[in-house]
């Protein structure tokens, strides 16, 4: 039979092999970086009636991106974002049918399957309803989104920028030319808890996106899960991101690598490294796609690439 040493004793030893106070702070504040891209057009601005429900912050993002905030009547809330003040109705949970269709909205647009009960119950009173896959590339929601606004052509703009800034977007790799570890630490809907983003998330599709792999995913974690000390240490990160929306809730960042048992005894922790970008750039995969693929990218290479 396999015995194992207690989590207590192992971390003990690891601090004692590699002092988490060893080495400086290094914070990369990408938080200042543009909501989204401002598009040029020639086209006229979008017209229609104030009558479209947006269930998903990347669903919001990409209407304000577009310049179709006045066609939204009820929106979902989106940490973060400017541009939205103008909406009237806001969500702060989840909305239910008798909500909604008091708004008399012309279609309800959803981002996640989570409403799909939702969605069946207000076609069954007549309310046009639409699906647009949060899991989808941004580009393809700006694409879909766009045609239910009558947006097509600023749209296209959109896309165009999105994929400019891909294509400007460095890969960094570490020192000795490894993948870099990208972890994103999380305590939103947590209860407080401690959670990071796995497969199937915005923030996995981002780090994806700059040449690193998400150790997260790599130890078999999908959207936000807890995960245990020996967890963290699995998962190695060399950096962690953080989303600056979470700032007062993680505290004085100096705690961030005392408060959590074994995130101080990894690469990341011995070093200090963290990365703050805007929520909406870690977590929406959406009209500012493009601008946070680049912000990370440089971040990262300001990071690294000087060692």
């Amino acid at each position: 039979m396999k015995r194992f040493l207690p989590v207590a004793l192992v971390l003990g030893l690891m601090a004692m092999l590699h002092p988490a106070g060893s080495a400086s702070a290094e914070v990369v504040d990408l938080s200042d970086a543009p909501a989204y891209p401002e598009i040029t057009v020639t086209t006229e601005s979008v017209t229609g009636s104030r009558d479209i429900v947006l269930l998903g912050a990347d669903l919001v993002e990409i209407a304000i991106a577009l310049g179709a905030s006045d066609r939204v009547l009820a929106r979902h809330l989106a940490p973060g974002l400017t541009g939205v003040d103008d909406i009237p109705h806001v969500f702060r949970e989840r909305p239910g049918i008798e909500g909604i269709a008091a708004m008399r909205p012309g279609t309800v647009i959803a981002s996640n399957i989570r409403f799909d009960s939702l969605r069946n119950g207000l076609e069954q009173i007549g309310i046009q309803t639409a699906l647009i896959d949060r899991t989808l590339p941004a580009t393809q929601k700006v694409r879909r989104l766009a045609a239910h606004l009558g947006a097509e052509d600023r749209g296209e703009a959109l896309v165009a920028a999105i994929e400019q800034e891909y294509a400007n977007a460095p890969t960094v790799t570490a020192p000795d030319g490894e993948k870099l570890r990208i972890m994103h630490a999380s305590k939103a809907g947590a209860g407080g808890n401690f959670s990071v983003g796995g497969s199937g998330t915005a923030v996995h599709n981002l780090i994806q996106r700059v040449g690193g792999i998400n150790p997260a995913a790599e130890i078999g974690k999908d959207r936000y899960r807890g995960v245990t000390p020996e967890g963290i240490l699995l998962m190695k990160p060399d950096v962690v991101l953080i989303s600056a929306e979470e700032m007062d809730v993680f505290g004085n960042l100096d705690r961030f690598w005392t408060e959590y048992p074994g995130i101080a005894l990894t690469p990341a922790g011995r070093n200090k490294r963290i990365i703050i970008m805007r929520d909406m750039h870690v977590r929406a995969d959406a009209a500012s796609s493009g601008i946070a693929t680049r912000a990370l990218s440089e971040g990262l290479a300001q990071m690294f690439e000087e060692q």
